[in-house]
């Protein structure tokens, strides 16, 4: 199986001027609000064991709920049965892919659940443990795919975070997915293209077309006098830390 490979670019420049410079500021976007589960605070302050674990568990309600278990990045060794290829169902699809974000290469696999809008926030509200929202298929996951030691029970969250999404914005002849996170003192933009490997391309002819996809995509961005950041650690460390830091 080859793969599909996400390509992520963060941009430095502020926010607003970099929505001007996208063609965004006027473009209404999918408004959710964002949780992240973790172990409890406890006296390690500042530690988030799930994370540390290359385990993430992403809750988002709005218009559209879904439910994320991730892992990242992955060790394919331990991905068993089913989990070895993705696949799509009616409310569940389960992803398998390579991350490329600046220097960054790391495999990725996610298994999510989509939800009725609202009904994830509703959860949430009403007291609800993260780990009880995972639906079967994500419990399995977790069991079957995951690194052993990394506590999912009796988990809290940390959020709200404002995300804002443009799911398809023409750039350049290109289809790019623009996403903004916000929180306390952190505002994020990533722009992101997924690429699928075509019918009969090897591997290698795949590696070279996201290779050319990359550089184009950092060089529409340049061109647009933006800047490029190519941070070490992923937008979602840099704002579960932040989340952390306030809890």
């Amino acid at each position: 199986m080859i793969a599909p490979v996400e390509i992520k670019v963060n941009v430095a420049s502020p926010v607003t001027d970099s929505l001007v410079a996208l063609d965004l500021l006027d473009s209404p976007p999918l408004w959710r609000d964002m949780w992240f589960a973790e172990a409890r605070a406890r006296d390690d302050v500042g530690a988030l064991p799930l994370l540390a674990g290359r385990l993430t568990i992403r809750l988002r309600s709005g218009d559209r709920d879904d439910v994320t278990v991730g892992v990242r990045p992955c060790d394919t060794d331990r991905l068993v049965g089913r989990w070895r290829a993705p696949f799509e169902e009616t409310h569940f699809s389960y992803r398998l892919e390579r991350d490329w974000c600046g220097e960054r290469r790391e495999v990725a696999a996610a298994a999510i659940s989509r939800r009725p809008p609202g009904s994830v926030a509703t959860a949430l509200r009403d007291g609800a443990d993260p780990a009880h929202i995972l639906d079967a298929a994500q419990r399995q996951f977790v069991v079957t795919c995951t690194p052993r030691g990394i506590p999912i029970d009796h988990l809290g969250t940390l959020g709200p975070v404002t995300c804002q999404t443009w799911p398809e914005v023409d750039l350049d002849g290109c289809s790019v997915q623009v996403e903004r996170w916000s929180v306390a003192d952190v505002d994020l933009l990533e722009l992101a293209v997924r690429l699928q490997p075509h019918p009969g391309e090897t591997a290698a002819q795949f590696e070279v077309r996201a290779m050319s996809a990359h550089r184009a995509i950092r060089a529409t961005v340049t061109r647009r006098a933006l800047s490029i950041a190519d941070f070490r650690e992923s937008k979602t460390h840099r704002v579960m830390t932040a989340l952390r830091a306030t809890s």
